[in-house]
């Protein structure tokens, strides 16, 4: 019987807006706790690339929703991290799970398929073979568990809104995730590669739309339909094409230059 535990549009909502597990080592973003595995060793597999990257899942035959989404790491063999699984699905010893990936071209999320658990691959490209990774065997694998320190996903954040001029300078703003308690709003404004935070002095929100004021100015974002976001500086407007976040994830999580590593799989696409 096939498996559908989470419906894959999910991922276009703002790079995975929520996550199914409250977990005390998530409440606190900025220093959050290690992960204990020890209870799950034995009931892990690891696989490796020819990087030196390492995937870790869970074994079995029957994985039911929690353990299929909460025990999946990537990383190397020093630090994992959890990763967002947008969907996850099994038919007749094949298992497919579906990774939050915002650096996939082409596609909405990067794809983990493990065929009778010996032969693993990701894909992160349409239409293109995906990376095999090999198994380790018991007593290697084990050796990489007990080494490692596994902590929950690397990146806390989310896209909010997203907008540019007609020059391609953009504007962005970016919050923390909903577990975290949302909020936390950080304004970027620049073009491509060249973007800058900037400081801010206030933050309205009510059913009128949106203010995010810096010292440079505001970015208004309107909240009716028709509404064109603009951005004013003293008594210069200059008004803005709204663009979706989801629509848009290469471009904010690669292009626009804003973030470092998220610790997720295919980081670097």
């Amino acid at each position: 019987m096939r498996q559908h535990l989470n419906a894959l549009a999910v991922v276009l909502l703002v790079g995975v807006a929520g996550t199914a597990h409250a977990d005390p080592s998530r409440t606190d973003p900025l220093h959050p706790k290690a992960i204990d595995i020890k209870p799950m060793v034995d009931k892990l597999v690891v696989y490796r690339d020819e990087t030196g990257m390492f995937f870790v899942g869970p074994e079995g035959t029957n994985l039911d929703q929690d353990v299929a989404e909460k025990w999946v790491f990537f990383g190397d063999a020093k630090t994992m991290y959890q990763q967002r699984v947008v969907g996850f699905s099994t038919h007749d010893g094949r298992y497919e799970w579906y990774l939050w990936s915002p650096r996939v071209r082409g596609i909405q999320t990067a794809m983990v398929t493990i065929d009778n658990h010996d032969r693993m691959t990701i894909e992160c490209r349409a239409k293109q073979p995906g990376k095999e990774l090999t198994r380790l065997p018991a007593d290697a694998a084990k050796a990489v568990l007990m080494k490692a320190t596994f902590m929950p996903p690397l990146w806390v954040r989310q896209a909010h809104s997203l907008a540019r001029d007609d020059e391609g300078t953009y504007y962005y703003v970016d919050e923390l995730r909903e577990e975290y308690g949302g909020n936390g709003f950080r304004v970027f404004i620049g073009q491509k590669g060249a973007m800058k935070q900037q400081p801010m002095t206030n933050v309205v929100s009510d059913s009128a739309g949106e203010i995010f004021a810096t010292k440079s100015g505001e970015l208004k974002i309107v909240s009716s339909e028709d509404g064109k976001p603009y951005w004013k500086k003293g008594s210069k407007r200059v008004d803005l094409v709204k663009l979706v976040p989801q629509d848009n994830k290469y471009v904010i999580y690669r292009e626009l230059g804003i973030y470092g590593s998220l610790g997720v799989v295919y980081d670097d696409q």
